[in-house]
């Protein structure tokens, strides 16, 4: 089972297309517009959540988070929608959890909404034996300031606990707030980087990559690519 995980900024047509070239099962995806339902292959289909715009914005008229799968190899389970934003599917056996914690009018710290969207599905994560948690996590860890509105070090301590570990971490072996990759730039700015896009799972990968390198074209996140 493949799984791409992208956080595609404003996306459109043409960065549809291009996500396909990765010939996954399984397609997380922050920042997709509703209407791009229109464009995925006929053996797809997709499940959003998100908000629409009363009028367009940079060309789009919604945005919010997708999960993309091949049909009949997977069921969306039922999930709260006011949790901005969380999509939990079951694919082949596997828990996936596409993850995009995001300010909404109740709580502006995504690291209380992460904590949030964690707690609500913690029930699975004992009934299946692989879970994937992953996505535009929107959190970061700065040794020298720590921010505790998208504090990564609290909400890695909570996945620790349930027995989930960070594929990127595991494989590199480097600590959090030390990453030698980045998976963000803010604004498109090779001078402001974050890892801000992370994939935890209970059990080992076959295989785990970021997508570079950084293609500003399609957003100024980095995808990801997991292989079960």
């Amino acid at each position: 089972m493949k799984i791409v995980s992208y956080n595609i900024s404003l996306s459109n047509p043409q960065k549809i297309k291009q996500l396909f070239d990765y010939n996954a099962d399984v397609y997380v995806v922050p920042e997709i517009a509703d209407e791009e339902k229109q464009f995925l292959p006929s053996d797809f289909e997709m499940e959003w959540n998100g908000i629409n715009f009363e009028k367009p914005f940079m060309g789009t008229k919604s945005k919010g988070l997708g999960i993309i799968w091949r049909k009949e190899s997977g069921k969306v389970l039922e999930y709260e929608k006011s949790l901005t934003y969380a999509i939990p599917l079951i694919y082949n056996g596997v828990f996936i959890l596409g993850f995009w914690p995001t300010h909404n009018e109740n709580i502006k710290s995504y690291t209380k909404i992460a904590r949030s969207i964690i707690e609500k599905y913690s029930e699975y994560f004992g009934k299946y034996k692989q879970c994937i948690i992953t996505g535009d996590f929107n959190l970061y860890y700065k040794k020298n300031a720590p921010n505790k509105d998208a504090d990564i070090l609290e909400i890695d301590a909570l996945l620790s606990s349930y027995g989930f570990k960070s594929a990127y971490h595991e494989q590199w072996g480097e600590p959090l707030g030390s990453e030698s990759q980045k998976t963000f730039y803010f604004k498109n700015d090779l001078n402001n980087p974050f890892f801000l896009d992370y994939t935890y799972s209970k059990e080992p990968l076959a295989h785990y990559e970021l997508l570079l390198p950084w293609n500003k074209n399609i957003s100024d996140h980095v995808g990801q690519l997991i292989v079960l």
